[in-house]
């Protein structure tokens, strides 16, 4: 593998397509996600592109995020472009590759890294390679791509027939979505190559989507193809960011680890059957701490470099909102645990604001409210069936201090004082309280401690011999720090660095 990597990047230097050196990444931090259809429209057709999100860089920089993860973008004939038709290529409907390249670097300036949806599974049943790979078995040749895709001479499951001949194609995600050969070394080295070209355009990272499918129930292929992947980008820019959608249980991602990937999405933790959103509805989460501190364990003994992704929702899952019963204390209390936790978390765009979203997928993607006035928001997907029930956007929020954004801000800001926290090696404590959710977190000689109180009607204080000597670094919802001694009102939380 090694040796078939090193003549693939090889290659590619002396085609010009590797740069000689990649400018340091900013530093990791909390991601956001962006639907870019939904979010901000700059030339009044309705539907968000590139140059509305620069155009909203001042907002995202206010929110202290790190990272902006970007769904697909390619040429696709879907509105969620995840069936891409040309991977070298920015969707009209979104802008150009001038518009890609002025973004990225108006995020670099403001230390955020861009991180692009890399959709490696499958192409559009539309794709000119699937189209000539098509041709070729029904014409019994072999061409270029002729193994880039999975093919057979029976039916089965998930397989597809081509009109005319007798072959059929695998296609797990439907018949528009045909599956990738990835064990073919000339696919890979394609792939490499689009890699390196969006690196060489300012791509910071890559969300990997549905690793789990790359080789269904082969763990060990899948994770050999991830290893691929992380090998090339690195190879190019040692400080890409390389994170992976495995929809799956606690032993498969741990096996999926093994690829030494920087992280995979803690989807365990997850939506309304996770730990964040069970302890947030309870008012209970010491058990938040000691899970996270086990699991954090559990990925440093299969891979010591990498670091959990936790979140509560995405583009795929019914909105926080209704998870947390459209309670803004509920909201909140689930944004105190998951944002302060090791890792690189994710905030699904509009989660900050409360925005609903349920049912089908559209309705997840509903269009970003910038405020109460809909003129300011983009076109909602044509099959959405659902009305947005939030109505005070990004310009009501702003000012009211005690809104959900700005919760939001103050516990990014709170996060970003302790990068302890990006890499840090966690331990849980116990705060003596079931609302109490306390831990500390160690990285390169330096201790910082976390202590949360997710009630939202008990003062809780919460002294311990570890927190005596420290400095406090900062706090959230009124929390005061004296004497080894946190003051937690409900809702609250501190950060302090250990001597």
């Amino acid at each position: 593998m090694r040796k078939f990597l090193s003549g693939i990047l090889s290659l590619l230097l002396l085609m010009g397509l590797l740069p000689a050196a990649y400018a340091e990444e900013p530093a990791l931090g909390v991601t956001y996600e962006i639907f870019v259809a939904s979010f901000q429209d700059s030339d009044g057709d309705g539907i968000g592109d590139l140059q509305g999100i620069i155009d909203r860089l001042d907002y995202l920089q206010s929110l202290g995020v790190r990272q902006i993860w970007l769904m697909p973008i390619h040429p696709s004939p879907s509105y969620h472009k995840y069936d891409v038709l040309d991977y070298y290529a920015v969707d009209p409907s979104y802008g150009t590759l001038d518009d890609f390249d002025r973004l990225t670097a108006a995020c670099k300036e403001r230390g955020i890294r861009v991180i692009l949806d890399l959709v490696l599974n499958h192409s559009s049943s539309s794709h000119p390679w699937f189209l000539a790979a098509c041709d070729d078995k029904f014409f019994s040749r072999t061409g270029k791509t002729t193994d880039w895709y999975v093919f057979y001479p029976e039916e089965g499951n998930a397989r597809h027939k081509i009109s005319g001949c007798s072959w059929w194609y695998e296609g797990q995600f439907g018949s528009h979505m045909p599956d990738f050969n990835l064990d073919s070394e000339s696919l890979r080295a394609e792939f490499a190559k689009i890699i390196t070209f969006w690196q060489s355009h300012g791509v910071g990272g890559f969300r990997l989507d549905a690793v789990t499918s790359y080789y269904t129930g082969a763990n060990a292929s899948t994770a050999d193809f991830l290893r691929f992947v992380c090998e090339t980008a690195k190879a190019n820019d040692p400080d890409c960011y390389l994170v992976g959608e495995a929809w799956t249980d606690e032993a498969t991602i741990l096996t999926l680890y093994e690829s030494g990937i920087d992280s995979l999405f803690n989807f365990p933790a997850s939506d309304s059957t996770g730990r964040f959103v069970k302890a947030a509805l309870a008012g209970k989460s010491s058990t938040v701490a000691s899970a996270q501190a086990d699991w954090n364990a559990r990925i440093r003994a299969v891979s010591p470099a990498s670091v959990d992704a936790p979140f509560v929702s995405n583009h795929d899952m019914a909105r926080a909102r209704g998870m947390l019963r459209s309670k803004v204390p509920n909201e909140k209390a689930a944004a105190l645990l998951y944002l302060l936790m090791p890792g690189v978390p994710t905030v699904y765009y509009g989660e900050e604001l409360g925005m609903s979203g349920s049912g089908s997928d559209e309705n997840k993607r509903l269009p970003m409210v910038w405020s109460s006035d809909a003129a300011t928001q983009c076109k909602a997907p044509a099959a959405a069936d659902q009305a947005q029930r939030l109505t005070d956007g990004v310009a009501e929020q702003d000012s009211d201090p005690d809104s959900l954004l700005n919760w939001y801000r103050q516990l990014i800001a709170l996060r970003n004082l302790a990068p302890e926290l990006t890499r840090g090696e966690m331990t849980a404590l116990d705060g003596g309280n079931d609302a109490i959710c306390a831990y500390t977190v160690t990285d390169a000689g330096s201790t910082v401690a976390i202590i949360s109180n997710v009630s939202q009607k008990d003062t809780l204080t919460v002294s311990l011999d570890v927190l005596r000597g420290a400095e406090l670094l900062g706090g959230i919802g009124g929390a005061a720090f004296a004497d080894g001694t946190a003051n937690l009102p409900p809702l609250s939380g501190i950060i302090v660095r250990l001597p």
